[in-house]
């Protein structure tokens, strides 16, 4: 028997023995190892687990696009030295503690390094350093998905997953022992199979980088004609490479604020507007707006106390008039706005995929706003009123795609090894309004673009609709400053002149929004790449 059929034999029945007694384990330095309980006399090393692929829509992937080289290494001086230069000498501590302790270990390296003590893998890293649309892909933990889509479809991406374990002969004091070899069992592969998202993989990175001063908020864009996201972006974005430091991130990274609840605020005068319309209300009834309104001897000024003169419906979106918004939910009755508000997507929670879903949506009960002050505030987006981005864009792409409500959905499908797609069902649509309210709705939105309160974030090349909105939330810094809801939400034309694109971000801050450029260059984004 010759020396390494020796050491593979005498590997392999430490293996058995490993069976027998049973083991540990625990997490260090990021990988998992295991040792054996009360012997040692073998240690293993866990190098890395394949896992099936998340792609965008154009079969891009969004998950393991990163080759990476981790190497399986006995201590031994003549060894560390290859390492050192393998690692461009940015490890040299790590690899000097390593040393002193004896034990095998990993680490990753620029360049393969290769003889008796040390074996390098090319293994694919999960996600990148800066990971796209990393709060709806989700994260492991323990190798398993732990939330978004690694959570929903963790049957699929672990399907047929594979493995690399290294195992070493070590001494009684748990030294890896130089020059006796390891045992290498490797059944991982290149995982081309998982699951297929609408997301469209450059239009999301264009939406973060637009989004990048925005410091805690959300983002989502639709595919108007479908109601597929093509980007859903949360800030700040979770780290999936490093998850024990965001939890102490008192930004609360672990949230998809994309999926939460907010006060709409002025966005929902849309809601209102639309249902007058459904309801035959005149749009060019006028209202004189002093500044402020009192209804049951409370005031509700508008925003900054602004007073807008005589408007209509049309201006009064373009100036944002609260106002008028609340005459018009006098006149028209809460029942109204409710039953459009449901037609929408409103008052529950959406299903965007299996087992994800937005928080449900809260509106007032019809009894709740017979109270003419919770009607007021009900009528321009406050009050006990919340909704998600991701709803707020299908309820504008209701208006975008001429009165039809399509539920927005991330899951195209899953794909085998071939590339060969199992489609999935999309969303039923459901007709929320008629042709003539969504379009008399468009005009106003791009006129609110092109000379209301939207004009700072409309696109310089390309057409759009927009509506903006300021929601209070009672929440206040430490500053006594309070923290305000700020939105942009509309969207954006094709080529073939209809709306191609729905486009809602909104940002939490006690201080300058950015929402107005990162509004603008998304757009303006989107227009040069349709």
């Amino acid at each position: 028997m010759t020396r390494r059929a020796l050491i593979s034999y005498t590997l392999v029945m430490l293996l058995l023995t490993v069976s027998i007694l049973g083991t540990a384990s625990a997490f260090i330095g990021g990988e998992t190892y295991t040792e054996v309980v009360g012997q040692q006399s073998m240690y293993a090393l866990h190098v890395a687990s394949s896992r099936g692929t998340i792609y965008d829509r154009n079969l891009v992937p969004l998950t393991n696009t990163v080759q990476q080289k981790i190497a399986a290494v006995v201590p031994d001086v003549d060894s560390m030295g290859r390492l050192y230069a393998a690692t461009n000498g940015e490890k040299r501590e790590e690899l000097r503690v390593a040393l002193e302790s004896g034990k095998p270990f990993l680490v990753e390296v620029e360049t393969p390094v290769s003889d008796e003590n040390i074996e390098t893998f090319v293994v694919s890293k999960r996600y990148e350093d800066v990971q796209p649309a990393a709060n709806l892909i989700g994260y492991l933990e323990n190798g398993k998905g732990a939330d978004g889509i690694e959570y929903c479809f963790e049957d699929v991406l672990s399907e047929g997953q594979g493995n690399i374990d290294v195992y070493f002969a070590i001494d009684a004091v748990g030294g890896a022992i130089s020059g006796e070899g390891m045992l290498v069992e490797n059944t991982y592969r290149s995982e081309k199979s998982g699951v297929v998202l609408t997301l469209d993989r450059e239009i999301q990175m264009a939406v973060e980088a637009a989004c990048a001063e925005i410091g805690k908020g959300a983002a989502v864009v639709l595919d108007t004609q479908t109601g597929g996201v093509l980007a859903m972006a949360s800030f700040p974005p979770i780290d999936p490479n490093d998850l024990a430091a965001e939890m102490n991130d008192e930004n609360a990274p672990f949230l998809n604020r994309a999926l939460c609840g907010y006060a709409p605020g002025s966005v929902f005068k849309l809601v209102g507007a639309a249902a007058a319309l459904e309801n035959g209300y005149d749009f060019r009834e006028t209202y004189t707006c002093t500044g402020s309104t009192l209804v049951s001897g409370m005031e509700f000024a508008c925003y900054e106390g602004i007073a807008h003169g005589e408007v209509n419906m049309h201006t009064a979106l373009r100036k944002s008039c609260n106002g008028y918004f609340i005459h018009l939910a006098e006149k028209l009755g809460a029942g109204a706005i409710l039953k459009m508000a449901e037609s929408v997507g409103f008052g529950k929670s959406l299903e965007l995929a299996p087992a994800l879903y937005t928080d449900e949506s809260v509106l007032s009960s019809e009894h709740e706003l017979m109270n003419p002050r919770a009607r007021a505030n009900f009528a321009f987006g406050q009050g006990e009123t919340l909704i998600s981005p991701v709803q707020l864009a299908g309820a504008v792409n209701a208006i975008a795609s001429g009165g039809e409500y399509r539920p927005p959905f991330v899951i195209l499908g899953v794909t085998d090894e071939n590339g060969e797609i199992t489609d999935n069902a999309l969303p039923e649509y459901s007709t929320a309004m008629q042709r003539t309210t969504a379009n008399r709705l468009m005009a106003y939105m791009e006129s609110t673009a092109r000379y209301g309160t939207a004009r700072a974030g409309a696109p310089r090349n390309g057409k759009s609709g927009i509506k903006t909105g300021t929601a209070q939330t009672g929440v206040f810094t430490e500053e006594g400053e309070e923290i305000l809801n700020f939105w942009y939400a509309g969207y954006q034309y094709g080529k073939e002149n209809v709306p191609g694109f729905t486009v809602v971000l909104l940002e939490e801050t006690a201080g300058e929004s950015h929402t107005a450029a990162a509004f603008r260059k998304i757009c303006e984004f989107l227009a040069d790449s349709i």
